[in-house]
């Protein structure tokens, strides 16, 4: 009878340690992904096809661009929409166009045919240098583990993460905006170079600009 006791507990001890081993590679897991989100992370590089037919993929743009902006939007959240068609407005009043690049990634919902025709119409009727992805399979948006619409990515040159805007409340929203406008701002008065500004835009201590 002990003896069925003693190997009752051995089997009890193993499987607790399997839960705990499991429980542990599963945190180690979800920190990687958390961690995609923390300054100065490597943007995780993703390949999919555009509206346009062309194929892209995220690290061909590696220090192409001073900046690059990683969208995530929802096709059946007009706020999620809305939002990302403010950010449009507010890049047409913003040279050299060639300096930035917006690569927008969109969970298409049930009617794939019309969201890709509703972002065709959009991409149309601007002239900011955007680029319109549909994640039919949500591939790339669980990749990223993007819980809220829109996300927006700021990223650097060499695709490391600078800045994530994932909550868009009124606060966060005047504070993207007035980022934007700062480093946008700053190129255009520096010839392209920020750094000659003679702040510390790394740390996010810039004086911003007028108005705000």
């Amino acid at each position: 009878m002990q003896r069925i006791n003693y190997k009752n507990r051995n089997i009890t001890t193993s499987i607790i340690v399997m839960i705990l081993l499991l429980s542990a590679f599963s945190l180690l897991v979800n920190m990687q992904a958390l961690a995609q989100y923390k300054r100065g992370t490597l943007a995780p590089d993703f390949t999919m096809e555009a509206l346009d037919g062309e194929i892209y993929q995220l690290s061909q743009f590696n220090n192409k661009q001073a900046h690059l902006l990683l969208c995530f939007v929802k096709s059946d959240d007009s706020n999620s929409i809305g939002k990302f068609q403010d950010l449009l407005n507010f890049l047409e009043d913003y040279q050299p166009r060639e300096s930035y690049k917006i690569i927008t990634v969109v969970e298409p919902g049930q009617d794939t045919e019309m969201t890709g025709d509703q972002f065709l119409t959009l991409q149309e009727k601007t002239e900011i240098p955007v680029i319109i992805l549909l994640d039919n399979e949500n591939k790339v948006i669980d990749n990223y583990q993007i819980e809220r619409f829109p996300t927006f990515l700021l990223l650097r040159a060499d695709l490391n993460i600078h800045r994530a805007y994932d909550r868009f409340n009124t606060r966060e929203e005047k504070s993207f905006y007035q980022y934007l406008s700062f480093i946008f701002t700053s190129q255009k008065s520096s010839g392209g170079n920020s750094g000659s500004s003679g702040c510390d835009d790394d740390d996010g201590v810039c004086p911003p600009p007028p108005g705000y």
